[in-house]
């Protein structure tokens, strides 16, 4: 019979860091205050992302020696010297299509705006890295001082410089490629390890719907300033209202356990507690003992190749995940788009809400529900569905079939924005902190690959191969959901902690006098 003793070391031995979140308060005051200030972050990242649709837009023309309208003919017949085209402005106002004689033989200059800043996100790999190195508290503060410096410089000279036009598009060029580099991804991160798994697919979907606000937002500051350079300076102001709050960002309680910064550690535990009007003899005595087992030290630089091997297939299939599930987001989205039955405006509203209801519902659905990998697995396989049946719906024209069309398409882009939030959420839930940004930013970095090749393989092929595509994409969401389905496990309420195979000398015990010391000098 175990005596008292036993019993209680036995409950020390399990003790975690969430069950000490928890009695700080794991979705309190300090968590609303904080989620509502991080997620302005998102907003921007989603302004950023949808400003193509309006800076480059398409817009109806005609040649000054012609009464009728090219914009919808074929390449090979538009004949007009370049200085003699005249466009619409009503819609879209002034585009730098407009500037840039964006049309006929030079259409195909509109799509760099959109790859470049695809092109840019692939820095995640390098901004997740050092995330896991120095915090993601600092990474988030550096990267958007640096966002707002950097995009300030070009269009300060884009906008006062006499420059040719040549200069002018290299410089939007280079400020799309820096306006990528920005902090959504660890953002998301910290909103997910600021609480307990019980709310981190609550916390990580805000960030989604906040992204998707942010379509909403630019859609109207669009409609707003009707000019490709003042909405770059709209976007801008967002960025620059959100500097005053990196001072008092938090620091991921997970990434200071990991790393042993017990200091802090406390400090940040310390802080969320009183914001959460709960008292130090609550979760102060829960803290000391955590602190006091040996644990391992894991950081980016300790982890042994042994333990990286382990986490190889997942990652692998991670990244598969990534860059077919933001394919799919993007073919159906460019679809949505070109459909020219509905006001552009409209339609990016109306795409940015069924966006925020997939998120919802997909954050009810791993919570309530199925949990995280069944819900990826419906998600994507209502999404298959919905591809394969668009080219049907498209064969023939009619009222009934149009709205069919429509109705399917939204479906699709529900759905797969669903999955796309599970996925974002699941991720990162299958890997320890040592690596978790790392891993992350490689996933993010697939996600970008996939929006980079999707335009590309549609713009590419002719309308009679086009359809075979979407038989592809449905047979590689098929194979997913099955790999998913054999190799990966459910993450539902599973513990943020570390569990990377350390050998025994690696385990390093701390002295609670770490904590009670800093506790007495502050």
């Amino acid at each position: 019979m175990a005596t008292e003793e036993d019993q209680t070391d036995i409950k020390v031995d399990k003790l975690t860091l969430e069950d000490v979140i928890q009695s700080c308060g794991e979705f309190n005051r300090f968590q609303y205050i904080n989620y509502f200030f991080l997620n302005f972050i998102p907003v921007v990242s989603g302004m950023i992302t949808y400003y193509y649709v309006y800076g480059v837009a398409d817009i109806h023309y005609q040649c000054r020696q012609s009464s009728v309208d090219n914009s919808t003919q074929n390449p090979d017949q538009c004949q007009c010297p370049l200085k003699q085209w005249t466009y619409d402005r009503s819609i879209f106002g002034h585009t730098f299509t407009e500037d840039g004689n964006f049309i006929c033989s030079r259409r195909f200059l509109k799509s760099w705006v959109a790859t470049v800043y695809q092109i840019g996100g692939i820095t995640v790999l390098i901004t997740g890295r050092f995330s896991d190195k120095i915090g993601r508290r600092k990474m988030i503060q550096i990267l958007t001082i640096g966002l707002l410096l950097t995009t300030s410089v070009t269009q300060l000279v884009m906008q006062f410089a006499p420059l040719n036009f040549n200069v002018i598009f290299g410089l939007l060029l280079l400020n799309q490629f820096l306006s990528a580099i920005d902090t959504f991804s660890l953002v998301f991160l910290l909103l997910m390890e600021l609480t307990t798994s019980r709310h981190t697919s609550l916390a990580g979907n805000l960030a989604m719907v906040s992204f998707s606000v942010g379509e909403m937002v630019v859609t109207l500051f669009a409609y707003v300033s009707r000019h490709w350079l003042l909405l770059k300076w709209l976007i801008t102001s967002l960025i620059a209202l959100s500097i005053p709050y990196l001072y008092f960002v938090p620091e991921s309680p997970y990434w200071l356990y990991s790393n042993h910064i017990y200091i802090q550690l406390e400090h940040q535990l310390r802080r969320i507690a009183q914001m959460n009007h709960r008292p130090e003899l609550v979760w102060f005595n829960q803290y000391q003992k955590l602190i006091a087992k040996p644990r391992p030290l894991i950081t980016i630089r300790t982890v042994t190749k042994r333990s990286i091997l382990k986490y190889l297939p997942k990652i692998f299939l991670s990244c598969f995940i990534g860059v077919l599930a933001m394919a799919l987001y993007i073919k159906i989205s460019y679809g949505l788009s070109a459909m020219d039955s509905i006001n552009p405006y409209v339609n990016i509203v109306i795409g940015a809400i069924v966006e925020s209801i997939g998120y919802i519902s997909s954050s009810i659905m791993i919570t309530t529900v199925a949990g995280r990998k069944y819900s990826l697995i419906l998600y994507t396989l209502i999404t298959a569905i919905c591809v394969v049946i668009l080219p049907f719906l498209s064969l023939k024209h009619s009222s009934l079939l149009t709205v069919m069309l429509i109705i399917v398409a939204q479906l699709g882009k529900l759905t797969i924005s669903g999955a796309l939030s599970i996925s974002w959420i699941y991720v990162p839930e299958l890997f320890p902190v040592g690596i978790r940004a790392t891993v992350n930013g490689l996933f993010v970095f697939f996600t970008r690959f996939g929006a980079i090749a999707a335009p590309i393989i549609d713009t590419s092929l002719s309308e009679k191969y086009l359809s075979i595509t979407t038989y592809i994409y449905a047979a590689l969401a098929i194979l997913m959901i099955l790999l998913i389905f054999v190799f990966l496990p459910e993450t539902r309420n599973r513990s943020f902690e570390d569990d990377f195979p350390i050998k025994r000398s690696s385990m390093t015990p701390v002295s609670v006098q770490q904590t009670t010391e800093y506790d007495i000098c502050s």
